[in-house]
């Protein structure tokens, strides 16, 4: 991006009125000590539109204003020269060129770099139109959409003969929509995406990617269109598409880029008139994650694995949905699968086949529950059982009552940390000596996003920051004095509570680059907080104590909170302090 220095561009944009001086400090604090571009720290402070900084610059330096793109009349094998990646991580779409001029949009003129390369690449000077970053980027989206339907190459991949299905870059139909919607999903695919979603908006229809946890527009089409593309989707799913009133799940299988793909399918009707879609793209060729992948901490791994090789007990996995707590369930089943063990599992759906486990796929529409499954599952002689949720008394019941009969459980809750699925299971109407004598550990987690290795920044850590990770001097005291034993190693490098100053330690942000498609970040690692049922814990249970003592007691036989675990993840510079502030609460536990 732009060499130019924040304080420069800052003002720029004062004396053209874009940003009122009153607000700048404001605006520099956030450029300084939170990693932001001076853009983003514009932008989301709501000081001005990215619109109304296009404008700024193009007035300042004497460059033409594009309101919007006119992706129609650009050329589309002369946009095609910059590689997508580049284009979206600079901003830059070139419009065209002539016998001595290249044409480009950008959102930042100053971008020295992208021009030059631009112009070492087309071999003539660079006449520059100023535009906001947003346009841009979707102006790109549309014309490398242009450039999937009219057929422009793609990696295929490699083909397995013995497979049946038709890989649909290799599809050579000449229909636009189903062109289109075949692209969709190469797409989403070659980007990493986790979800698609096709939404009706007022006047287009709106295709999001769910990419590393968030959500990124990645296509727009007419919504002159959107009754075909639903009527496709629909077909490839195997759905009514008569009918428009009701919600619908399906399933596609394709062949994508020479890889196998699951796809779920969830429709709704919307207020709009038109059908909302969803859908869960699932990699059948994707290798499960072994426990040690996951990310423990020393602590956490050596117990984790000792909770899983014991015959009995109840081991529950809590989180929001999309934390990552199926993918962990699967490590360790993984981990304990062998011919010795019979291993079965009662799911909603059935995400991954596991060679060698028994899995169900569980169907409420015919009384096929997950209670009614963890029944059946008693009378199959089984030594390990997998229930995907516990959402009611009826299942909780039934899994305390195969715990307690020599089987070990593993299963999900939904709560915010490990103590609170105590409370949880109470709440449910189970009795604290059954809650106590069943239940051996609970791992809450949360999913937080990776810094890419190739473009990752340093910077030293500021105090307030120190402050929000728990790691400034009144908390580390507090923890000194509850875990004398307790320290982080980081890198060979060690670091106690107390006895060791922390200093200003080297975190690392974001910055982007091609390598992550100028995201700043590359898949998502787990942050975990095990609670182990020890005596001082179960003896609390059976107490009814609350929640918040439940975990300060467990802090002080030594458990780490999903924040502490966060901070060991920045501290390795593996992300950032905004995911695991994102991703976490703050632990209010120290006694004053």
């Amino acid at each position: 991006m732009s060499q130019a220095q924040p304080q420069f561009l800052a003002e720029v944009l004062v004396r053209r009125g874009v940003v009122p001086a009153d607000r700048l400090p404001a605006v520099m604090e956030a450029v300084d000590e939170r990693g932001q571009t001076l853009h983003e720290a514009i932008v989301g402070a709501a000081v001005a539109r990215e619109e109304d900084i296009a404008r700024a610059y193009a007035a300042e330096w004497g460059f033409n204003y594009l309101g919007q793109i006119d992706v129609a009349s650009v050329s589309l094998g002369v946009a095609g020269r910059i590689p997508i990646t580049y284009a979206k991580t600079h901003k830059l779409l070139v419009l065209g060129e002539d016998d001595e001029k290249v044409y480009c949009a950008v959102a930042d003129p100053l971008d020295t770099t992208a021009i030059d390369d631009v112009r070492t690449i087309f071999g003539k000077p660079v006449e520059l139109s100023v535009t906001s970053g947003a346009a841009v980027l979707d102006a790109i989206n549309r014309v490398w959409e242009k450039r999937e339907d009219a057929g422009g190459n793609l990696d295929t991949g490699a083909q397995n003969e013995e497979d049946q299905l038709v890989d649909i870059l290799d599809s050579d139909d000449e229909a636009p929509i189903i062109a289109w919607v075949n692209g969709l999903f190469a797409q989403a695919v070659r980007e990493r995406a986790s979800d698609i979603h096709i939404e009706p908006e007022e006047r287009d229809v709106v295709v999001r990617y769910r990419i590393d946890g968030e959500l990124y527009v990645a296509k727009r089409a007419s919504k002159q269109f959107m009754s075909a593309i639903l009527a496709r989707v629909k077909i490839m799913a195997q759905l009514n598409i008569a009918e428009k009133r009701l919600p619908q799940d399906g399933r596609i299988t394709l062949k994508i880029a020479g890889k196998s793909v699951d796809i779920r399918v969830s429709t709704i009707p919307t207020s709009r008139g038109f059908e909302r879609i969803v859908m869960r793209i699932l990699h059948k060729s994707s290798v499960l994650l072994s426990l040690e992948d996951l990310g423990f901490s020393e602590r956490d791994f050596r117990l984790m694995d000792d909770l899983i090789h014991r015959p009995d007990g109840i081991i529950l996995v809590t989180g929001p949905t999309g934390s990552g707590k199926t993918t962990t369930l699967y490590a360790c089943l993984n981990r304990i699968n062998d011919p010795s063990r019979n291993i079965l599992t009662a799911e909603d759906p059935v995400e991954y086949e596991i060679g060698g486990i028994h899995q169900v796929h569980v169907k409420p529409s015919i009384n096929l529950t997950f209670a009614s499954a963890l029944r059946a599952f008693l009378r199959q002689d089984p030594d390990v059982i997998m229930v995907g949720e516990i959402r009611d008394r009826e299942t909780a019941e039934i899994a305390i009552h195969a715990s307690l009969t020599g089987h070990l459980v593993l299963s999900t809750i939904h709560t915010n940390d490990a103590a609170s699925a105590i409370t949880r299971l109470v709440d449910m109407g189970i009795e604290s000596f059954l809650v106590r004598s069943s239940i051996i550990g609970m791992l809450a987690q949360r999913l937080v996003r990776v810094l890419c290795p190739h473009c990752k920044e340093a910077y030293r850590a500021t105090d307030y920051e120190l402050r929000q990770l728990g790691l400034d001097e009144t908390r580390l005291r507090w923890k000194a004095q509850r875990q004398p034993s307790h320290r982080y190693q980081v890198q060979g490098a060690e670091y106690r509570w107390v006895g060791r100053d922390m200093g200003n330690p080297v975190f690392y942000r974001a910055k982007g680059c091609p390598e992550c498609l100028g995201k700043g970040f590359i898949g998502r690692r787990g942050i975990y907080e095990l609670l182990m049922i020890d005596d001082v814990v179960g003896g609390l249970i059976l107490k009814n104590t609350d929640a918040q003592t439940i975990k300060r007691a467990a802090i002080s036989e030594g458990m780490e909170t999903l924040r502490d675990d966060g901070a060991r993840k920045v501290l390795e510079g593996k992300t950032t302090v905004e995911e695991v502030l994102a991703a976490t609460q703050e632990d209010v536990i120290i006694d004053e």
